[in-house]
């Protein structure tokens, strides 16, 4: 009975073999096949049988094609429907992210909702939610087109990639919570490898143990477009440049049976080369050649989805959904050989519930035992204050939402080139934050067009944004129909409390008009020394401090009335204290948040009196918020006002209105979006703005607006004053250079319909 049952599994054994030898080896002869055959029959004749109950060994790689990896998960949903067993995963850059996430335990459908559900224009970039950055950070960002790094050495100092890929290493480091260092990547659930480039030394690199998050970081790192990665003193790029198809590692790990993802797509034609996505996907084809040539043609089962039209940069929803239903597709088309490779793998029908991997998933929704927090790349104050920063408290739990805020807490503060962090694999976890200060000054460059002011461009250099120094300083100059200079230098912690010092000098050219007729154009030199106190708090910010302010008119000055004076000079020396809250998400289309400026100021010609008498004063206030509908349609309303105090009030501190943005021509100008030029008004006023916003497609705008104020002499007239009004109607597009707009609009003030365009970022 034993020889019967024998030589039945022998003869079942045989069956299947000479199934899947059409399959596997179809350039050999029939007769080399049979001798093939006879020998795995030998084989397995003297075999005992627990050898008969062992399988075949499965390598799964998976190649680089940036965006295009959704075909890969397609692929794995049909490797997971047919019972096919994974015992090594290797992968080039996409491949990588996917087979390493899969190889600690995330499935198919996982994969699936994590491609769909991320926000990849955010993930690969290196943006910053507004609310958890600085008022330094926010202030240059929003202002400049251009930001060139400068080094110890004062020599510009190019990145070496357009994105540091920050936060999508954060996002890899949540995902991969309990191995975020392994010794070897062989204990993984699934044994994994991926491949990386040396750029110092040109060479492969296969890693295999320490940061997962890292090394799959490393091999996605496209040269040019995201900077490489430091790893024990080597410079790491993607390892699609040597190796994009590695087969070759899964074999040299112990796959007897390899099948093979390629997102391939062919060489690309002249007329498809329009995209530096293009370029680059062809340019790493080519410098892989070679070896991809070789790897393909040792794959046992080649799986390659048709992904032609698609390029690395993809990422569109509509694009992923299509690429994942396309590798699914292809590997479906393939199903019978998957059906013979199951046949071949399993020595009995039981084996594949016996011997397919039982994995655990990574679970990073739940609340993390944290027992230490410690703080590597900084040390002695510096570290200290960020330890003060970081709320979260040792011997605690904490959840991941917690560790995602602290995580863009510290990349908004804008002072670090690596922000990252790591848990240790056992519990209670200690909770490790990396950090690489940035030690370089910056030059920043913005440019703007409008029709009132036609060309503007700003220049900065600054060491602003460096946390191992206590002095810092900026330089800035704007040229323009208004130019000014300033400097600046404070003295303190970088995000706590400063002493500053600034001088600014300021040409003023611009047309006045009181009411619909103009009077005439303003010419005059400004001064302004300042002393002050300034203390950042989160999205607050505190100033006091004195100012002097010397004005050198090179034209007559006009009172609110019309009549004229002709001073020859001015100086006064004030006292002022400010308040601003800045919790907008966006500055420019807000959707939620609010901004609120209040400022007094009292001012004297010699520190105690004005022209013999009490000093006057002034209380300005500018609050506006964003309230969202609906995903398309946004109310956004504002108040502002300034009001003077005294009996004496001289003409340069008149209020005026007009223009698109605040003290454009005046440090006290207010904006008066509804009419054009810069307009006298009385001692008092008060205004307040309701604008529609329509979210039209992606980026483009349509909104409604209309201004009511009142104007008068004295505070207590200001409800029973003369009336102010306007309205406007705008279409505008979110334009990374800044936005662009056209608007019509109309003011009881001008009393005529204007046209206003503009182009670029306020400064």
């Amino acid at each position: 009975m034993a020889n019967i049952s024998l030589g039945y599994s022998i003869s079942h054994f045989l069956n299947r073999v000479l199934l899947l030898s059409n399959l596997m080896y179809d350039k050999m002869r029939k007769k080399e096949i049979l001798y093939f055959c006879l020998m795995l029959c030998c084989l397995f004749a003297n075999t005992s049988l627990q050898a008969q109950q062992s399988r075949k060994k499965v390598g799964l790689v998976l190649g680089g094609g940036g965006a295009k990896g959704a075909a890969e998960v397609g692929v794995l949903k049909v490797l997971e429907e047919a019972d096919i067993p994974i015992d090594y995963i290797a992968g080039t850059s996409i491949g990588a992210i996917v087979g390493g996430l899969y190889a600690i335990g995330y499935d198919a459908a996982d994969l699936d909702s994590l491609y769909r559900n991320q926000d990849w224009l955010f993930l690969l970039s290196d943006h910053v939610k507004r609310e958890s950055e600085t008022f330094l950070s926010k202030e240059e960002k929003e202002k400049y087109l251009i930001h060139v790094p400068l080094s110890k050495e004062r020599k510009v100092s190019l990145p070496t990639g357009c994105v540091t890929g920050q936060n999508i290493v954060n996002l890899f480091s949540k995902l991969t919570v309990g191995y975020h260092h392994v010794d070897d990547f062989s204990t993984l659930p699934i044994p994994f490898r991926c491949v990386a480039v040396d750029l110092v030394e040109g060479q492969e690199v296969i890693l295999s143990s320490g940061s997962l998050p890292m090394a799959m970081r490393a091999s996605m790192s496209i040269p040019g477009v995201f900077t490489p990665v430091e790893w024990n003193g080597m410079t790491l790029v993607d390892g699609g440049a040597l190796n994009n198809l590695p087969v070759d590692v899964v074999r040299e790990m112990g796959a007897d049976i390899v099948i093979c993802v390629d997102l391939s797509t062919g060489w690309k034609k002249k007329e498809e080369l329009k995209s530096a996505s293009a370029v680059v996907d062809q340019l790493i084809s080519i410098m892989g050649q070679k070896k991809y040539r070789k790897n393909k043609t040792e794959a046992d089962i080649y799986i390659n989805p048709p992904l032609k039209g698609y390029t690395a940069a993809s990422f569109q929803p509509e694009a992923i959904d299509t690429m994942l239903v396309r590798g699914e597709r292809a590997a479906r088309r393939q199903w019978d050989e998957l059906q013979a490779l199951r046949l071949l793998i399993y020595a009995d029908e039981s084996d594949s519930v016996i011997q397919s991997p039982i994995l655990q998933k990574p679970s990073y929704a739940d609340v993390y035992q944290i027992g230490h927090i410690e703080i590597e790349g900084i040390a002695g104050e510096e570290k200290e204050w960020i330890r003060k920063k970081i709320v979260l408290q040792e011997q605690s739990s904490i959840r991941p939402e917690e560790i995602d805020r602290t995580l863009a807490m510290l990349q908004g503060l804008d002072i670090f080139s690596r922000v990252e962090y790591r848990l240790t694999n056992s519990h209670p976890y200690d909770l490790v934050f990396l950090l690489e200060p940035k030690e370089y000054r910056r030059i920043n460059i913005g440019a703007r067009f409008d029709t009132e002011d036609l060309a503007s461009i700003v220049a900065n250099i600054s060491n602003n944004q460096q946390i191992s120094t206590c002095h810092h300083y900026a330089l800035t100059g704007r040229i323009s129909r208004n130019p000014y200079l300033e400097t600046e230098y404070t003295y303190g912690h970088l995000f706590g409390a400063k002493i500053g010092f600034s001088y600014r000098l300021t040409y003023h050219d611009f047309d006045l008009y009181a009411g619909k007729h103009k009077l005439d154009g303003m010419e005059f030199l400004s001064h302004s020394l300042a002393g002050y106190y300034t203390r950042d708090l989160g999205n607050f910010r505190l100033k006091a401090g004195t100012r002097f302010e010397y004005y050198d008119y090179h034209s007559d000055m006009f009172r609110q009335d019309g009549s004229r004076l002709s001073p020859s000079s001015d100086h006064f020396l004030n006292y002022f204290a400010s308040f601003t809250m800045d919790t907008y998400d966006r500055r420019y289309y807000p959707t939620h948040g609010s901004r609120v400026q209040i400022q007094s100021t009292v001012h004297t010609d010699n520190g105690i009196q004005y022209d013999n008498d009490a000093p006057f004063g002034e209380v300005a206030v500018h609050a506006e918020t964003a309230l969202q509908l609906n995903p398309r349609f946004c109310l956004l309303p504002s108040l502002k006002g300034r009001l003077l105090f005294g009996s004496s009030i001289p003409v340069i501190y008149q209020n005026c209105a007009g223009g698109f943005s605040d003290a454009n021509y005046l440090p006290w100008q207010m904006a008066w979006e509804t009419v054009q030029h810069v307009h006298l008004l009385d001692r008092n006023v008060i205004t307040g703005r309701l604008a529609f916003r329509y979210r039209v497609k992606g980026k483009f705008y349509l909104t409604a607006l209309s201004e009511y104020g009142k104007e008068a002499h004295k505070t207590s007239h200001i409800f029973n004053g003369k009336d102010l009004w306007g309205c406007a109607l705008r279409a505008s597009y979110d334009f990374v250079l800044g936005p662009i707009s056209v608007q019509t609009n109309y003011s009881n003030l001008g009393k005529n319909i204007g046209i206003y365009i503009n182009a670029g970022f306020k400064f």
